[in-house]
């Protein structure tokens, strides 16, 4: 007897989706899910801009075979060791569990969600679990502030690949750059008042400090620097700062987490920091506005290798102000720029 054949139901009731999508992070601690993570990560085009066939040959040989070993450590001191898995995963899944509960609020129709660029929950399997929630409107969250090809478009090509599968394509909103946002910058602003409050020292030296990326990109067109500069600057703008009572030229921008041997953008995170302190800065902290939840450049790279720069070149006091993660302010942005996003859907 011949099954019945699947009837698609022509006009379900529709749900929104909303997936909040991050970078990605190992799934474990042992070398092979190291080095999957960063195959995958190191694998992107968008990522690394180089001929494919010799950029195989070399990650292959020789950045997969030892690089691991050295990611595997940093990791190691971050590890959340009671869930066995990433900060960052930990935090995403927060924010996701956070934001429903807030839209929730707005709208029973809403389903929230998050999925990871390199790493699972990938963007295919969480669109496919909205679309089989009937989810046919869906908002994209690269929570990325500040736009950049390797990460902003990297997401969205992923996306598109996946629906180019789809026989019923959901209908595709992406959250736009939100560097200029006036809720995001509050956001940033409100975290160093709170920081300020928790440490016994005034800070000669605030540095915001964001991902770099290689100068080549910035000159081909990635408006990445500029962005990031003028997020700065809004910061330095903002009455909530002003009113701290800084200097103009307390704020200051570098850029951390170089690969590679080709030049990226300047200044330098940790070469500034040690200018400073050789300079006679004795004390400063560090934000990184370009990281919507604390990871591995932030926990590790910002907290132990910067905070050993600087204080071994002479430094006294230092201290790293958390990304706003799963906080009340952080939640609170996620869903204004959400609402904004979604609005004549609901």
């Amino acid at each position: 007897m011949r099954p019945p054949k699947k009837t698609v139901q022509c006009t379900p009731r529709e749900k929104i989706g909303v997936i909040l999508v991050n970078l990605g992070t190992p799934e474990g601690l042992d070398y092979f899910s190291i080095r999957r993570f960063l195959q995958n990560f190191l694998s992107d085009s968008r990522v690394v801009e180089y001929n494919r066939f010799l950029w195989q040959i070399i990650l292959q040989t020789f950045i997969l075979t030892f690089r691991p070993f050295k990611v595997m450590g940093s990791y190691k001191k971050i590890w959340n060791v009671q869930l066995d898995e990433s900060p960052l995963l930990t935090t995403t899944r927060l924010q996701a569990q956070r934001l429903q509960h807030a839209l929730g609020k707005v709208s029973t129709s809403l389903v929230v969600d998050f999925a990871m660029r390199y790493t699972a929950p990938s963007i295919e399997d969480v669109l496919q679990k909205l679309d089989a929630a009937q989810c046919k409107k869906i908002l994209l969250m690269p929570l990325y502030p500040q736009y950049s090809s390797s990460t902003t478009a990297s997401v969205s090509d992923c996306a598109f690949s996946v629906m180019r599968n789809m026989r019923w394509q959901p209908v595709l909103r992406i959250l736009p750059p939100y560097y200029l946002e006036d809720a995001y910058i509050a956001a940033l602003c409100q975290s160093i008042v709170k920081a300020l409050k928790a440490i016994n020292f005034k800070p000669q030296k605030i540095i915001a400090s964001y991902h770099g990326i290689p100068v080549r990109y910035h000159r081909s067109g990635d408006p990445y620097p500029c962005m990031c500069w003028r997020t700065t600057r809004a910061i330095q703008e903002h009455p909530i700062f002003q009113n701290l009572g800084f200097d103009k030229d307390t704020l200051v921008t570098t850029f951390q987490s170089l690969f590679g041997r080709e030049e990226w953008v300047k200044p330098y995170t940790e070469p500034s920091l040690v200018d400073y302190a050789k300079s006679g800065v004795e004390s400063v902290i560090m934000i990184a506005p370009a990281f919507a939840a604390d990871c591995l450049e932030t926990l590790e790279e910002i907290e132990e290798q910067h905070r050993e720069a600087f204080l071994g070149a002479g430094g006294k006091n230092f201290a790293y102000v958390p990304c706003l993660n799963a906080s009340q302010e952080g939640i609170d942005l996620l869903q204004n720029l959400a609402t904004k996003q979604l609005q004549g859907w609901l």
